[in-house]
């Protein structure tokens, strides 16, 4: 009992010290630059948590401890993509209720689109796509950015968070988003370098703290990529569409207004968007069944889907788009739109 309640006299004491800081705070005490003002960077002399020194051709030499990660990390992530550990995405005995139960935790504590604080519109945007050029630097998943982002809206919904610490409260979400999805997140400190060391560690750990007591530690909820990776696996979707769908769900972060939907209506949207340009059926009658999502759920979204897709190209904001360009990703950002 005595431990329980010196923990919640902890989290307390961190949550009215941090809380002083997002709702207002003297300017000078701080001077941090504005998301509003300046576009999110990851700085060019940042040092990977992966890179190692090459080999030297003069003597034998062991692996150094970088070079021990980056192997092991890579093993991992290879794993991952030969499909050992997603045996519940083709299990068709427990698919349906895996689904069903995702679809129920989806609507907890939902984000609101219409939240009221310091933070506007295009702030978020420049943060999502900032988050896009962090993880496509470090090499992480896509599920990764997602949760990041969830985690942002959701404190924006119940925060009214000061402008000028919301990159802060950003990186903090994406350190926490790579803690729970990555294999091996990078250190904390690169957290610190890819804000330019705006902010110390010591900042963002009291950060992390205070977002944790918040969220009542509840992190994790099913995304638009979950559901999507899960549609496309049930489907027995090919590479080309895969990577299609992956960037149409990505494409739905950068605009608040999605939020009103769920996620699993995005993933739709986004499967369907990939059938229907490769001549497929739009939206199988099994999975209908299997899910118990129909057309009608998710036609909206998927107006606003192929909305984006035509604009993608043109917007301001192109960090997705152009990685979406690239051979690795088949170039399907640049494919016709379908018409329905």
């Amino acid at each position: 009992m005595h431990f329980a309640q010196s923990r919640v006299d902890s989290l307390s004491t961190v949550s009215e010290s941090i809380m002083s800081v997002l709702t207002g705070y003297d300017d000078d005490a701080f001077g941090k630059a504005s998301a509003a003002s300046s576009i999110f960077t990851t700085p060019v002399q940042a040092s990977r948590f992966f890179d190692f020194e090459p080999a030297t051709p003069v003597r034998p030499r062991f692996p150094s401890d970088s070079e021990h990660i980056h192997m092991t990390r890579e093993m991992a992530i290879r794993k991952k993509e030969d499909g050992q550990d997603e045996a519940m995405f083709s299990c068709v005995e427990y698919f349906s209720d895996i689904i069903k139960c995702s679809m129920q935790r989806q609507m907890r504590d939902h984000p609101s689109p219409n939240y009221q604080n310091q933070v506007n519109e295009e702030m978020r945007t420049i943060l999502i796509d900032w988050f896009h050029d962090i993880v496509k630097e470090y090499s992480l998943k896509q599920e990764t950015f997602h949760l990041a982002c969830n985690l942002v809206d959701r404190l924006l919904s119940i925060l009214n968070v000061d402008k000028n610490r919301f990159q802060l409260l950003g990186a903090t979400c994406l350190m926490i988003a790579a803690k729970f999805e990555e294999v091996f997140p990078p250190e904390i400190r690169e957290f610190s370098i890819i804000t330019d060391n705006t902010y110390e560690v010591d900042e963002i750990l009291q950060m992390e703290k205070f977002i944790l007591a918040q969220l009542d530690f509840d992190v994790a909820l099913p995304t638009a990529a979950w559901f999507a990776a899960s549609f496309g696996k049930r489907m027995k979707f090919n590479e080309r569409m895969t990577k299609t769908m992956r960037y149409m769900v990505d494409l739905s972060l950068l605009d608040v207004h999605f939020l009103r939907y769920r996620p699993s209506d995005i993933a739709a949207a986004a499967a369907c968007f990939a059938n229907v340009q490769w001549g497929k059926e739009a939206w199988p009658k099994e999975m209908i069944e299997d899910t118990g999502i129909d057309t009608d759920d998710f036609v909206d979204a998927l107006k606003d889907l192929h909305h984006m897709y035509i604009t993608a190209p043109t917007s301001e904001y192109k960090s997705i788009f152009n990685k979406y360009c690239e051979t690795d990703e088949m170039n399907v950002a640049l494919l016709f739109a379908p018409t329905y």
